[in-house]
């Protein structure tokens, strides 16, 4: 066993996050136990015979008690109406956390419903997907950012979850509710919102730009095929998104006006957008480099 793992982790839900989350487990500790929850009769089924949980359930219950870490990976409105009900069913000292994509408001309703004994660490791993159950996988963690609150919690119950984390390869930023959602804002919920603006406004553009769509706009409106539960029930419980838009609307007022003064003024603006856009995600060297 993993001095960085508990012996036992339930998870509730086993879509892409809750079957990745549980898989990963598996392949860092064989030994560990899983103690899984989730309604869908055909997904239980397919995490029994794939060896995925030790134990499957159709609703949390007894099999949470012996579970000193407990991860809630279903959409953010489940995550809040589950942290009561599950908190009454863990043992005194457990640790519970989530994967939800905002945090000031989980962290808030935890606050009032998890149950003394128990501490509620809020968590979000800034990657996800598409495709359920069936897409998930054991290496999902490797490598990715997993933002951990400090709020709310004592720190002992922060470090074990972040020790969770790390176990599976990904790097953990502590930052406070607050912090994450004004950043979130600006780099997933405002991006999620813009993107499903865009595919509106192109849909009404005509049937000539509709066939003369290529990949940019592909590219710029992958997040509007989030289903609402998923992606944007997160981002109406973020209060921060207003700031994040007047950023926004501030710079593309700032583009267009350089695109309308000159050339040296639209070459200036664009090419401090390039190098932004490379400081955010720098071209990685070739792998046989």
């Amino acid at each position: 066993m993993s001095q960085s793992l508990p012996p036992a982790v339930g998870i509730v839900g086993l879509g892409l996050m809750g079957a990745s989350l549980a898989r990963g487990l598996k392949a860092a500790d064989p030994a560990i136990r899983i103690a899984a929850v989730e309604p869908d009769g055909a997904v239980r089924e397919r995490a029994r015979a794939d060896g995925v949980a030790d134990e499957v359930a159709g609703e949390p219950g007894p099999l949470l008690a012996g579970c000193q870490q407990v991860v809630l990976c279903t959409p953010v409105a489940a995550i809040e109406a589950l942290l009561g009900p599950v908190s009454r069913l863990v043992p005194d000292g457990a640790v519970l956390s989530d994967v939800g994509g905002a945090k000031e408001s989980v962290v808030r309703r935890a606050a009032a419903d998890v149950r003394a004994g128990v501490s509620f660490v809020g968590a979000h791993p800034m990657f996800g997907g598409h495709g359920g159950y069936g897409a998930a996988r054991p290496d999902r963690w490797k490598g990715g950012a997993v933002a951990v609150c400090t709020d709310g919690a004592p720190p002992e119950a922060v470090e074990r979850v972040a020790a969770l984390h790390q176990a599976l390869g990904a790097r953990v930023l502590r930052c406070r509710a607050s912090e994450h959602d004004a950043a979130v804002a600006m780099v997933s919920h405002l991006p999620y919102l813009l993107a499903g603006a865009l595919s509106l406004a192109a849909r009404e553009a005509g049937p000539l730009a509709q066939a003369l769509a290529g990949p940019g706009l592909q590219d710029m409106t992958r997040l509007a095929a989030f289903a609402f539960d998923i992606q944007g029930e997160v981002a109406r419980r973020n209060a921060h998104l207003p700031e994040a838009a007047a950023r926004l609307q501030a710079h593309l007022a700032r583009v267009l006006g350089a695109v309308a003064a000159s050339p040296d003024a639209a070459r200036a603006t664009l090419e401090e957008a390039r190098s932004a856009r490379q400081a955010l995600y720098p071209p990685r060297p070739p792998e046989n480099a």
